[in-house]
């Protein structure tokens, strides 16, 4: 991966912000606004009953688990702190959703893509798939080479985002009526 180097590291959680719509990046980085998210706050308990889980499903595999796992590369200019990494004959990164919806977005395979890079680094060991906890199940992502190249275009995005400083145009949808920044958009 090829990426220009900008001052700073974005978040693993930009990347799904950017994807999910450019215009709260834009908010959260240029405009200084902050997300405040109580459902967040109610899932910490229910966050905890999946890290359980997912120690047993680590142990089945004859691993263990590691939480909350502080990843940062300077290579990427990526940051991140991963829910869950599986470290079994392969390294598996796990990130704990919380959500009604049951299939997996683009915007987290290329979540999953980002924490995958930086496992890779940290750990020197390729990471072939990652897997995200939905609704007490572990779903399985296989992370590709083209993957890869993928997250690559969207960090070059984000970050060309953050230098221009331009709004983004963007086309409205049913998501903005979700979107903790529709009273600003």
């Amino acid at each position: 991966m090829k990426l220009l180097h900008r001052n700073g590291k974005l978040d693993v959680s930009d990347v799904v912000q950017f994807l999910y719509c450019p215009r709260k990046v834009y908010f959260m980085k240029i405009a200084g606004f902050r997300i405040t998210k109580p459902k967040m706050e109610e899932g910490k308990v229910e966050q905890e009953k999946a890290l359980e889980k997912l120690e047993k499903i680590a142990e089945k595999l004859g691993g263990k688990l590691l939480k909350n796992v502080p990843l940062e590369s300077e290579k990427y200019g990526l940051k991140g702190i991963l829910d869950a990494l599986i470290v079994a004959e392969e390294l598996l990164p796990v990130d704990v959703k919380l959500s009604k919806f049951s299939s997996i977005s683009y915007a987290w395979k290329m979540q999953m893509t980002a924490y995958s890079l930086l496992v890779e680094e940290k750990f020197d060991k390729i990471v072939k798939k990652a897997c995200i906890f939905l609704n007490g199940k572990l779903k399985e992502i296989p992370i590709t080479p083209e993957d890869k190249k993928n997250l690559e275009r969207v960090l070059e995005q984000i970050w060309l985002l953050l230098e221009t400083e331009k709004y983004p145009t963007v086309i409205k949808s049913k998501k903005c009526g979700y979107c903790e920044m529709q009273r600003f958009c």
